[in-house]
């Protein structure tokens, strides 16, 4: 890949990355390979997306390159009636998720390998009709503001993976660059005017590490991604109060070969919203415990199936729906599914997950009175989600 192409490739992914809230603002996993099974497989890598979820199984799969794209229907409601606001409202607009990402021989022999990735991994938002709250001075509602927000985060990721000879045993790492990309017309606490809801792009870097040890039929693996540091937007500091930086997640899980083409994967993920100074401090978000089940059946050489579950607590208490209600980050279970199948050097992929749908309502609400609202306004502010995506991938073995 030239320098060219991956700045194309970096930019591209930026700009038509519009995710809405799964894990979190994360995806539960990347590409129709790792969705097919809910996001689990840690100790299992099957593609080079794996260098975004354990680069440790770099060492595990074929050289080569795979590329997808993701179309991402969400619906969100928000009923917002006790904030003067216009009551419910539904935001069902659809998005498209590329990624691309290889797997090289680098060095060491055959025991060295090289990843390089581009991927749409996180954001939220919503844009609804009227604001989430009204006109304080009639009571009504109002369409000036606070009813739009869009956050899109695209990383690449280059790692290394290391075997070491027959023991099993392999380990990856690698840095993460990020770019970050917000809009929002979010009415400002600190100022009492909306903000601009113009777009301002923001940068950041963090890393990720991981192992891997194979005992035959049971495999073992653990990832960690440390903190992603990101700069300031200029265009919503006094918003924000700080960096909206990406929390450090700990995933650990196991795979077991039942039969020689049948495997079982369980994962186990920690995510670390409440450390973040903005999304912890500021808006509130306690951190996540998500497990994974997955299954993989290689019906022929040429066919494989696969399905998942995933189930990670709401990171949002019911105290904070309100400050939250344009940051709609609530799902909990996922169920996927998908196939793959192979010719020669290609494979056609493809995944289809549906989230449950999850409603919370305020339940205490803000004391506005000393501006001219009520002690608990915002109280019995309703948002709710659902979400369908289906994505469809494509791989080429070296």
């Amino acid at each position: 890949m030239n320098k060219r192409l991956i700045t194309t490739a970096v930019a591209t992914v930026a700009i038509t990355s519009q995710i809405f809230a799964t894990e979190g603002i994360n995806l539960i996993g990347i590409g129709p390979v790792q969705q097919g099974t809910a996001g689990a497989g840690v100790a299992s890598a099957k593609d080079s997306t794996w260098l975004i979820l354990n680069p440790a199984g770099l060492t595990d799969v074929e050289m080569g390159v795979d590329a997808s794209l993701q179309v991402f229907a969400p619906v969100r409601t928000m009923d917002s009636t006790g904030s003067f606001g216009a009551g419910e409202q539904e935001d069902n607009s659809s998005f498209v998720i590329p990624s691309i990402s290889g797997s090289f021989g680098c060095c060491h022999g055959e025991n060295g390998f090289f990843g390089l990735g581009v991927y749409g991994t996180s954001g939220m938002g919503v844009d609804y009709g009227m604001g989430r709250i009204g006109d304080f001075g009639t009571g009504s509602a109002q369409n000036v503001g606070d009813k739009m927000t869009e956050l899109s985060v695209a990383k690449i990721t280059a790692t290394y993976a290391y075997k070491a000879g027959d023991s099993g045993f392999s380990v990856g790492a690698g840095p993460i660059f990020v770019i970050s990309r917000l809009k929002t017309d979010m009415l400002n606490p600190a100022t009492f005017a909306f903000s601009s809801g113009d777009w301002d792009t923001a940068y950041g870097v963090g890393a990720i590490i991981g192992v891997n040890q194979n005992f035959g039929a049971f495999t073992i693996g653990a990832s960690y991604m440390s903190e992603q540091f990101i700069s300031e937007f200029d265009e919503y500091n006094s918003l924000l109060g700080d960096s909206l930086n990406l929390p450090q997640q700990l995933t650990v899980g196991a795979a077991y070969n039942v039969l020689d083409n049948l495997e079982l994967v369980l994962d186990y993920r920690w995510t670390g919203w409440k450390e973040l100074d903005t999304l912890g401090d500021t808006f509130g978000w306690d951190n996540q415990n998500i497990v994974k089940a997955g299954v993989t059946w290689g019906v022929s050489e040429a066919l494989t199936l696969r399905g998942g579950i995933s189930y990670g607590n709401s990171p949002i208490a019911d105290d904070q729906v309100f400050a939250n209600a344009l940051f709609p980050a609530i799902m909990e279970t996922h169920l996927a599914c998908g196939a793959s199948y192979a010719w020669e050097k290609w494979a056609a992929h493809v995944a289809y997950i549906h989230a449950l749908e999850v409603s919370q309502t305020e339940s205490t609400g803000l004391d506005m009175t000393g501006m001219g609202g009520p002690a608990n306004f915002g109280q019995g502010t309703e948002i709710s989600m659902y979400q369908n995506s289906l994505t469809a991938g494509v791989s080429y073995k070296f």
